[in-house]
């Protein structure tokens, strides 16, 4: 379901600050010490690490993988960057990846080509992780497995094509997935129900992944696609393959280049933007958008209200410890539900930056429940905080209680 909003106005901690103002088209990525990497960018072929405030920054270090994966239209700048469970950083840049150890700068080993074409800026396909189990106990970070997912983009040449011959190539059609902490990894290719550059992957509070604006043919750039993908693809990462994909509502707004969308803490997704041309003059089929929407997953379907939790928040915890255990209360339409641990999910959120189809720093994690009760009209839920900073990295984060798969509100809480 779709709504079209002249104003919308939602609050997201800003992490960090970015210094680096010279380098365009850069990943930033948290690492489990609080402090932050920030790699790539247009002719950057080179990282850095920035350190907590009022402290000096290194120089950066050079990184051959970057100059080997830029080919003639680059399709390596924002690479997808994901911190993995023994805390190496998971780097994708055009149709390659490695894990990178950021305490001794060194490359720990190499991943499989990913087939079909090129993934990143300005051919532009997305990623994300799969949601982070730690349902159950667990003994040290390394033993949780990591899953990574890229989808769509396109040819390598695409971003020529539309630049110097006005040929609007056709976008890729595919996602591959990818345990990074397997021994023997391989990707696992599937099909979406469209074509799509330009997309947004977002982690959805129930556990489900939503694909969302993009286009069909074309590439990143100011007039260098065409055929908006007005319809978004909800992902269910648990079914058989061949049976994950479920295509949503359409909308009627073009979201392609520069355009963006983010979980916010009542589980819809603020979508805006689109061709922020250097004038608001319409220069071509596709103007300036200044329409922003939000957009409703299913579980905000009227005929699951009784079982949507609401968080009491003066009455749940919201400063957790690592590894510590923490309450939070919530209630229900009908109080009379009978509740086990198996009908109710916790899971975590860590709001993103998101810039041109990457979601930074992105992680959703579904945590290990020891208890739920109901006491006098409330139910408490006691849940496990992770243990580990490689799992869950220093900040704040959303609390969502899920019910049957029925996403609450989020609740902001901080861990140190």
């Amino acid at each position: 379901m779709w709504s079209v909003i002249p104003f919308f106005t939602f609050s997201l901690i800003n992490h960090v600050s970015l210094t680096c103002l010279f380098v365009r088209y850069a990943t930033q990525a948290l690492l489990p010490n609080a402090e932050y990497l920030v790699i790539g960018g247009r002719r950057s072929f080179s990282y850095e690490y920035f350190p907590k405030e009022g402290q000096p920054t290194e120089k950066p270090y050079f990184f051959p993988f970057l100059y080997e994966t830029s080919d003639i239209d680059e399709n390596n700048l924002y690479p997808f960057v994901h911190l993995s469970s023994d805390s190496n950083l998971f780097i994708f840049a055009n149709n390659r990846s490695l894990l990178l150890n950021p305490s001794t700068n060194k490359v720990v080993r190499t991943f499989p080509v990913l087939p079909g074409g090129s993934r990143n800026y300005p051919a532009s396909g997305s990623s994300a992780m799969l949601p982070i189990r730690l349902d159950s106990p667990i003994k040290k970070a390394s033993d949780v497995k990591i899953e990574v997912m890229v989808c769509g983009g396109n040819s390598y040449d695409s971003f020529n094509a539309a630049e110097a011959q006005k040929q609007y190539l056709p976008a890729l059609k595919d996602c591959g997935r990818i345990v990074i902490t397997d021994p023997d990894p391989e990707w696992d290719m599937e099909e979406m129900p469209s074509p799509r550059t330009m997309g947004d992957l977002l982690n959805l509070p129930n556990g489900q992944l939503l694909l969302i604006n993009g286009a069909k043919k074309g590439t990143a750039g100011w007039w260098d696609a065409d055929e908006p993908n007005f319809v978004p693809s909800l992902y269910y990462p648990d079914k058989p393959k061949g049976e994950r994909f479920k295509e949503m509502v359409s909308t009627i707004i073009a979201r392609m280049y520069h355009s963006s969308s983010a979980v916010i803490p009542s589980g819809k997704i603020w979508v805006g933007g689109s061709n922020t041309h250097n004038t608001y003059k319409d220069v071509d089929q596709f103007p300036t958008e200044t329409r922003v929407e939000a957009f409703s997953p299913p579980y905000f379907d009227p005929n699951l209200d009784p079982y949507r939790p609401k968080i009491v928040e003066k009455s749940s915890e919201k400063k957790l410890k690592y590894g510590h255990n923490f309450e939070t209360q919530f209630q229900l339409p009908d109080m009379n539900q009978k509740l086990t641990k198996q009908d109710i999910k916790v899971t975590m959120y860590f709001p993103p930056f998101t810039t041109h189809g990457f979601s930074m720093n992105q992680r959703l994690l579904v945590l290990e429940i020891i208890i739920v009760q109901n006491s006098e009209g409330t139910y408490k839920v006691m849940s496990k905080a992770p243990s580990f900073r490689e799992l869950a990295p220093p900040g704040y984060y959303l609390i969502f209680v899920v019910n049957r798969g029925v996403p609450s509100q989020g609740h902001w809480v901080n861990i140190q």
